[in-house]
């Protein structure tokens, strides 16, 4: 069951008409209606006052109530309909005259009192006329459009046009007439149907010469409680049920008898409301139908005396029928999911407390045409209501012209009202009106202004903070506050605060104080602005002082994501610093630092990082090339990656690897802090690893740079990584000799020794130290091999000749640099020697194996050299060919002769008398060429002669060019 929603009639004026003024009688109505006494209604309305009072004398049921009545209004549903109350009518309708029947048409509407009066407005309640047609009440209304009919307990049905109050006509039924309808084509068939307490039904027609001609359709059957007419279908009520009729035809279609537990007939007016013209609802008492009528086919029918015309056929079938808890006072459809139900509510049986009990409030339903469940449910505080019966109240529905348009007039014998469906702007002042701010908030964009808007937000979140919903109210802040959209600037440089900024910047102020001093700083610190608008420094700092004392995490998360300039940073960092004093954090000094690079003090930061041995420290002073003003702190830079304990006890190895970075940071800026202060301010700290691995990466990179460091390096090497002390002995000439040869003796490396001996020329004394203090007859030849001395190789071989190990290595490893055959030859004969045939055997496939290198060298020099020969002669005697551009002026049996440069000239013309040389001799030996050149051997003749003639000549052409170009 859907909530009551209570609609609060206000209380209008009905007119001036004062009770003195009133007609002094009793209105006499029929099973159903209420009788009201005029002259009593004031003292009626204070009956109903005192039945209230009576019923809530105890004040603790009032406060339940109330509690109640909270409850429901949390849960209430919105209406569905806006109502609003009936006022411009005229002053004696609803007061002393009240109102009987009611009928709305697109055009007009037409209240009928029960007076007898009609009155016709149009849908805006302008008055079109009034006119009393009757002289006691009207029961029924009917209309075409253009006319009006009336029935009325005076027996009388009266038909008046609507624009013309001399068109008018009166037929008498001497009983009487509950119901009337007119013929949709009444105008041109001038044919209505009316019933009443005759018991029947009669079809009225316009005759010849213009009497009228009934025709009863049915009778005896009980009084016809109601009619209507609709296509070419007819349907009137009575005690045997809902009857159809086929009005071309006049015969019946179907009779739908009432349900057995139904109350009598005659005590509740039945409600037609047409659907479409093949669907209608019928409310009658506690039961709603839904009825369809079908067409089933076509029939010829007599039209006067001589006319046939064919005309459809139909049948009813009940789709729906509906029980409700309430009486039906009126029914229409209000869309194709539910029906609109005009119910009334009868008084509760008496009591003994109570014994006139009044009728409750009227509501209007809404429910499902196919299960009668209710959507919703609307009390209306009509005026009178508690006197009233189920026939006091009427349902009308009126249809605009424009789509849509609908109005749903709901009527009493007192009162009115006029309900049309809501639209945007009814549903946002429900919802203002039940603070129901968030959902008023959300509809409003396009409903209201943005300050009105932004008002409905505030108090959207006063209602949440009421509530104690902290959170959800911050949260609701930023959506109110940030919805408002902000004007352009009106250029780039423009930074003058806009009104709007500045409201908005207010309002975040001082709801930001409010969460704040209210000591709810996390609920609104996620949603504070940091631009458009900017806050003031203090509300951003006194978040962050919360977050410092409660939450540190917070506070880093804040301090990455708001801009620094929107607060004070100095006083952060005082305030940070200040807490380190309390707790020693790194987290919180790394966010120090990171404060003092923002506000551009980056020395200040790379203090925090070094204490905290943080590497960012590293980038940062290579980024901001503040390594000379870090001279102090070099060693805890080198040292960064390093804990106390690794430094003095992990291998170098691992050192070096760790301090790769800060070492290569230092070695990169030697040109702005010198070596020199490095290395001393390293040692002072007792940090002579790090001095080691400082110049040993300064070596690498910049050799010059760590020539001054030499004889400090040796003893380094020596000391912390002397696998390396050889090479660099080897490769640098920087160090001291007579420092570094002290160095290895004291430490009695002998291999570093030998070479230093060796280097300052004491050969002798270097190969008696490998050869007695390492035994070590290998570097012994490598030592002797490296000095190239023959006067070294004879003391080897010398002290080696007692020594079989020794000649044996000479022998394997000596190689060229000493004659095998003398080696052999000084060895003592008989002296046993382990390995001397492998040895010689070696040395034998090594001169064997020369020789056949230098053979195998020599086969393939001599085939290259016989190779180019061959070619050489080849292409000697191998003719080229050419082409000849002018060859007309050449005889074929010629020979012709190309110089280098590309000139081309016969034999003829280079060798005889009076060719271009002038030569004295023949071409040929002899005097005279042959014609015919056939054998070898004249050819060969033939080019060794002109090759010996040619030797000291060139080009005649270019000969002349040149002399030309001298002259």
């Amino acid at each position: 069951m859907a909530n009551r929603n209570e609609l609060v009639a206000r209380d209008e004026s009905y007119g001036s008409s004062s009770e003195e003024e009133e007609d002094d009688r009793h209105i006499q109505v029929e099973a159903g209606y209420t009788q009201v006494d005029v002259d009593e209604e004031s003292s009626e309305h204070e009956d109903a006052a005192e039945g209230v009072d009576e019923d809530n004398d105890d004040e603790e049921e009032d406060d339940d109530e109330e509690e109640n009545d909270s409850e429901a209004d949390e849960d209430e549903e919105e209406p569905r309909l806006k109502y609003t109350r009936i006022v411009d009518l005229p002053p004696t309708l609803f007061s002393s005259d009240p109102l009987s029947s009611f009928l709305a048409h697109e055009q007009f509407l037409v209240f009928a009192t029960h007076g007898g009066t009609l009155h016709i407005t149009t849908p805006d309640l302008k008055p079109i006329r009034t006119y009393r047609a009757h002289s006691a009440s009207i029961l029924a209304l009917s209309t075409d459009g253009t006319v009006i009919a009336s029935a009325s307990l005076d027996g009388r049905v009266v038909i008046a046009s609507v624009a013309d109050a001399k068109d008018i006509s009166a037929s008498d039924f001497l009983r009487p007439v509950h119901a009337v309808s007119l013929d949709p084509n009444f105008q041109t068939s001038r044919t209505f149907v009316s019933g009443g307490t005759a018991c029947s039904l009669i079809l009225s027609e316009k005759g010849w010469l213009g009497r009228q001609s009934d025709t009863t359709l049915f009778h005896g059957e009980g009084p016809i409680d109601a009619t209507d007419w609709t296509g070419d279908v007819i349907i009137a009520m009575n005690d045997t049920g809902i009857h159809l009729y086929h009005a071309p035809t006049k015969s019946r279609i179907s009779r739908i008898a009432l349900p057995k537990d139904a109350p009598r007939a005659d005590l509740y007016r039945p409600r037609i409301s047409w659907i479409s013209t093949s669907k209608l609802l019928v409310g009658w008492a506690y039961s709603i139908w839904i009825i369809k009528v079908i067409k089933i086919g076509d029939s010829k029918v007599a039209v006067g005396n001589s006319s046939v015309a064919t005309v459809s056929e139909r049948k009813s079938e009940v789709e729906t029928i509906l029980s409700i808890d309430s009486l039906v006072s009126g029914i229409a459809r209000y869309d194709d999911d539910s029906l609109l139900i005009l119910s009334y509510n009868p008084p509760p049986p008496a009591t003994e407390d109570n014994s006139k009990p009044l009728a409750l409030t009227p509501e209007i339903r809404l429910v499902s045409p196919t299960s009668g469940e209710e959507f919703s449910a609307d009390q209306l505080s009509l005026r009178g209501y508690e006197r009233l019966g189920a026939n006091d109240y009427h349902l009308g529905v009126w249809n605009g012209t424009r789509s849509g348009e609908r109005k749903f007039y709901i009527l009493s014998a007192r009162d009115g009202v006029i309900a049309t469906e809501r639209d945007e702007n009814d549903k946002f002042d429900w919802l203002m009106e039940k603070q129901k701010y968030e959902e008023a908030w959300q509809m409003s964009q396009t409903l209201v202004d943005n300050t009105r808007r932004r008002d409905i937000g505030i108090r959207w979140i006063e209602s949440l903070i009421a509530a104690d919903n902290w959170r959800e109210a911050g949260a609701v802040l930023k959506r109110v506050l940030g919805a408002t959209p902000m004007p352009p600037a009106a250029s780039e440089n423009d930074d003058e605060e806009s009104e709007l900024e500045k409201t908005l910047r207010e309002e975040w102020e001082r709801w930001a104080w409010v969460f704040v001093t209210g000591g709810h700083v996390s609920d609104i610190a996620n949603h504070l602005p940091v631009s458009s608008p900017e806050l003031s420094s203090v509300i951003y700092e006194m978040v962050l002082g919360y977050y410092l004392t409660n939450d540190k995490e917070q506070l880093y998360v804040f301090l990455d994501k708001w801009p620094i300039d929107i607060y004070d940073a100095k006083s952060i960092i005082v305030s940070m610093e200040s807490k380190l004093k309390e707790e020693d954090d790194r987290r919180l000094r790394r966010n120090i630092a990171k404060l003092y690079v923002s506000i551009g003090d980056p020395n200040a930061a790379i203090l925090h990082l070094l204490h905290i041995q943080d590497p960012a420290a590293i980038n940062l002073i290579r980024d901001q090339h503040l390594l000379l003003s870090m001279l102090p702190a070099i060693p805890e830079i080198l040292t960064i990656n390093l804990s106390r304990d690794e430094l003095e006890s992990s291998p170098v190895s691992i050192i070096r690897q760790k301090s790769a970075e800060a070492v290569d940071l230092v070695v990169e800026g030697r040109l702005e802090l010198l070596p020199e202060k490095v290395v001393e301010q390293v040692m002072m700290a007792g940090m002579e690893v790090m001095a080691f691995l400082y110049l040993e990466r300064l070596r690498e990179v910049d050799g010059f740079a760590a020539q001054g460091f030499a004889d400090l390096q040796v003893n380094l090497y020596a000391e912390y990584d002397r696998p390396k002390l050889l090479d660099f002995l080897k490769k640098s000439n920087s160090y001291n000799f007579e420092k570094a040869s002290e160095i290895c003796e004291r430490r009695e490396y002998i291999p570093e020794l030998v070479y230093l001996l060796g280097k300052t020329g004491q050969n002798k004394k270097a190969l008696m130290l490998t050869i007695n203090r390492l035994q070590d007859v290998d570097q012994a030849i490598t030592f002797a091999k490296s000095q190239d001395d023959k006067d070294l190789w004879t003391d080897l071989l010398d002290y080696s000749m007692d020594k079989p190990k020794f000649i044996r290595a000479l022998l394997e490893q000596a190689g060229t640099a000493i004659d095998p055959i003398t080696l052999v030859k000084r060895i003592r004969e008989g002296m046993p020697i382990e390995g001397l045939k492998p040895a010689l055997q070696r040395i034998l496939h090594e001169y064997d194996l020369t020789l056949s290198i230098a053979y195998g060298a020599a086969m393939i020099l001599n085939g290259e050299v016989e190779g180019y020969s061959q070619r050489l002669r080849s292409g000697r005697a191998r003719g080229l060919k050419f082409d000849v551009d002018d060859l007309e002026k050449f005889k074929s049996s010629d020979t012709l002769i190309k110089f280098s440069c590309g000139h081309l000239f016969s034999q003829r013309e280079l060798l005889t008398k009076s060719g271009p040389p002038g030569e004295d001799e023949d071409v040929w030996p002899g005097g005279t060429v042959p014609s015919v050149i056939k054998s070898v051997a004249q050819k060969v003749t033939h080019l060794a002669f002109i090759r010996e003639k040619l030797k000291s000549k060139e080009c005649p052409t270019c000969a002349e060019e040149r002399v030309k170009s001298m002259i």
